[in-house]
């Protein structure tokens, strides 16, 4: 199979390359190669395809770049209950929704080569959320119907990540709506919503996003995608993918925080923020921050770090904490003394420390308010109080105070 790579990216538009699959029983080999005019005009789309003319990768690994645009558990799910026809990587990656793919990378088979594969407009629109969310509970089950599985092939198929989710169109925004999972034993949605409001506060970029149903059992976080700007892809690519490694592969904030310096076009600014993403990740438990969780998009200049999403806290007691992501190579642990000697790595100096961290403890000290102003409930904030309150935590919030105290005199 042989397809043709297309940038449908305002900024640089174009052809980009060509993806050859080749396929055997058991396995799948491939090779990418970009045309000559996107090695003229164009950008490389992945560490991993250096951009130059005539540069052929050839591995029986998928470039991360096409990884980022496939769909992960969830997505995968979907397409497996949808047909029979899904055992491959490429297999999966053909069946995203050509409309609802991450960035602005579009595939066509070189056969017609003006046809986008799986060329699905049908998005979902809000007032049906609830009917999506239904659908979605049942697929969970195994109870899904065909009109379930209409509904959300094209919506549910191309996102990555676990939980049950769908893409549905607000107004003229395209949005990701997160439902509620038969396996959660708490509110999910709120408290991801909580904790993102949290992040914001702390003066971090975050996904836009609103809580619908927050007073419900069900409340469903609604995200606007920030690969988009109206109806204009904006080209992404995940931290995983910019880093050169794999699923699997162990990486540290410290790594990423080279990746920063290197690919980013606005290096400084990103490695605040990427700094701060860390306090913050470190202080509410949200330890699931492997580089699938963290993105970039692609502006004029070059790669800019993607606000930060998928922000859940672990109530699991601090000292027993471990991050997906590393702080240092073999460092898992939270540690707010650890995260202000790593400022170096981050180029960052003392006047950006400070800020950083009262802007996140005078955050930290509303975190109850906040979750409240969700839907929250007293029980439901004091089961959840260990992944806000701890030791580190309670010295954060007393700086800023302090700091806060010092500068009103």
């Amino acid at each position: 199979m042989k397809l043709r790579v297309t940038m449908d990216w305002p900024a640089c538009p174009g052809l980009v390359g060509e993806l050859d699959v080749f396929s055997t029983r058991d396995t799948e080999t491939y090779q990418f190669t970009y045309f000559e005019e996107w090695t003229a005009k164009g950008f490389q789309i992945d560490p991993a395809l250096d951009l130059v003319p005539g540069f052929a990768y050839h591995s029986q690994a998928l470039p991360g770049v096409f990884e980022d645009i496939a769909p992960d558990r969830w997505g995968r799910l979907v397409q497996q209950r949808a047909g029979s026809g899904f055992t491959s990587d490429t297999d999966y990656l053909l069946g995203v929704s050509d409309f609802m793919r991450m960035g602005a990378l579009r595939l066509a088979d070189v056969s017609r080569p003006d046809v986008y594969l799986a060329d699905n407009h049908n998005v979902p629109k809000l007032i049906h959320i609830r009917e999506l969310e239904a659908a979605c509970g049942r697929l969970e089950k195994g109870l899904e119907t065909e009109e379930d599985l209409r509904q959300l092939f094209g919506p549910g198929s191309s996102l990555g990540g676990a939980r049950p989710k769908a893409a549905v169109q607000d107004g003229k925004t395209l949005c990701i709506a997160k439902f509620q999972s038969g396996q959660d034993t708490e509110r999910a949605a709120a408290w991801e919503a909580t904790t993102l409001d949290l992040a914001q506060k702390a003066g971090i970029p975050t996904a836009r996003h609103r809580l619908l149903g927050k007073d419900t059992e069900r409340p469903i976080l609604l995200l606007e995608r920030f690969d988009r700007q109206g109806t204009e892809r904006i080209p992404f690519a995940s931290a995983m993918t910019l880093a050169g490694l794999r699923d699997g592969q162990d990486a540290s904030y410290g790594e990423l925080a080279s990746v920063v310096a290197s690919l980013s076009s606005q290096s400084k600014a990103d490695s605040f923020d990427l700094w701060r993403r860390m306090v913050f990740n470190a202080m509410t438990g949200n330890t699931d921050d492997h580089l699938r969780n963290h993105a970039f998009l692609r502006d004029l200049q070059g790669w800019r770090l993607s606000p930060a999403y998928d922000l859940n806290p672990n109530h699991e007691t601090y000292a027993r904490r471990a991050h997906t992501l590393a702080f240092l190579p073999g460092e898992k642990k939270p540690s707010l003394e650890l995260c202000q000697d790593m400022a170096p790595y981050f180029n960052l100096d003392k006047k950006q420390v400070e800020h950083g961290l009262k802007a996140i403890g005078t955050a930290l000290k509303a975190w109850k308010t906040i979750a409240k102003s969700n839907g929250l409930t007293d029980n439901e904030i004091q089961r959840k109080a260990d992944a806000f309150e701890h030791e580190d935590s309670v010295r954060l919030i007393t700086a800023a105070q302090k700091q806060s105290r010092g500068m009103k005199r």
